[in-house]
């Protein structure tokens, strides 16, 4: 009977400088090679999500936009059944003062669930809206629309 015997041969391919032992191996996987990433990833994410003006938020508009009043023309949830906090879409004919023929506006903006149904076609609510009108919010509180 004979015993075959493989003695432990080094491969060619590995390079001493690379030969790392298994908690450098570690570091480098788990801890140098994420930032090397990262460093590499966030400068062009960055870049890739600068393009434009930044939007205007709804809580600026809340807070210094010109005020008015506006009937509601049509509401539309545009969230789904899951969104804690879901999107709704008002189209507005919106006053200015009273001296100023109306104008429309389209108000996407995100409301609690109960809130929405205090909002029906034809109410009149208060807004805010940007000086240059293409931008506005409905202002809305505890108690339904006047």
């Amino acid at each position: 009977m004979s015993i075959l015997t493989v003695a432990p041969t080094r491969l060619a391919l590995v390079d001493p400088l690379l030969a790392l032992s298994q908690s450098q191996g570690l570091i480098l996987i788990f801890v140098v090679l994420p930032i090397v990433v990262a460093a590499v990833l966030v400068p062009i994410m960055v870049w890739r999500n600068s393009r434009g003006p930044r939007p205007i938020l709804t809580s600026e508009i809340l807070a210094s936009g010109l005020p008015g009043e506006a009937e509601i023309v049509s509401v539309r949830n545009v969230g789904n059944l899951l969104d804690p906090r879901p999107m709704v879409r008002f189209q507005l004919k919106v006053r200015a003062s009273r001296e100023e023929p109306p104008f429309d506006l389209q108000v996407v903006q995100s409301l609690p669930r109960h809130a929405i149904s205090q909002f029906r076609a034809g109410d009149v609510v208060e807004v805010r809206f940007t000086p240059d009108r293409t931008a506005g919010a409905v202002v809305w509180g505890l108690e339904p629309p006047y």
